[in-house]
């Protein structure tokens, strides 16, 4: 754990003080998928827009490839309905707040357009819950007291597309798949344990190189 937080921190100071800093924003929505046979994961009916800034640093490595650290603030909801089967349905939601380190890859297709890839990882720093029965609901914030900083952690695989009509100004689709499991706790939210749900996250941002 202490390694990862002086990785992380190296990482963003590396940023901070480079030249050509870009800015990035956009936004965000995650969809979690598993086998939970009281969860009812449909990926359309749980997307909800959520946002992202940024820093990242551009590093020219060859004519066609170029890396891109980003260190970024991410905020997204992963909203379920839950049927435990005896006519009591609920509409689960929770609000996601990550501090979050990426290492992507540019290789450049032509002289607009380049396939993106890398990975990263997500520290939790909160997490909101919402639970819907009816008319009525219930919110509470998740306790990190007893869960462990390796817990917090979530690392991330990231393919996409960047459009760049500008060398100043970069858009870009991503695609980020959660490399680790998650667990569905009990029942009523989704945890970041060893488990079989799978979160898949989708980010469109546009940024400017300075």
């Amino acid at each position: 754990m202490k390694n990862s937080v002086l990785v992380l921190f190296f990482f963003c100071v590396n940023i901070l003080f480079a030249q050509d800093v870009g800015f990035r924003v956009g936004l965000t929505t995650a969809t979690p998928t598993g086998n939970n046979d009281a969860y009812d994961f449909d990926f359309l009916n749980s997307l909800v827009p959520g946002y992202k800034v940024g820093l990242f640093k551009s590093f020219v490595l060859s004519d066609v490839i170029i890396v891109k650290p980003e260190i970024s603030y991410r905020r997204y909801t992963i909203k379920q309905k839950i049927d435990f089967g005896d006519n009591t349905i609920y509409d689960s939601q929770q609000a996601h707040a990550t501090f979050a380190g990426d290492l992507n890859f540019d290789v450049e297709l032509s002289y607009v357009w380049s396939l993106i890839f890398g990975m990263g990882i997500d520290y939790l720093i909160s997490k909101n819950n919402i639970i819907y029965v009816g008319s009525e609901n219930e919110s509470y914030d998740s306790s990190f007291d007893e869960m462990f900083g390796d817990e917090r952690l979530d690392p991330f695989a990231t393919v996409g597309l960047c459009y760049r009509p500008r060398r100043s100004l970069l858009l870009d689709l991503e695609y980020r798949h959660l490399l680790d499991n998650w667990d569905t706790g009990n029942t009523t939210t989704i945890s970041a344990s060893n488990g079989s749900v799978k979160l898949h996250m989708i980010n469109l941002s546009v940024a400017v190189l300075f």
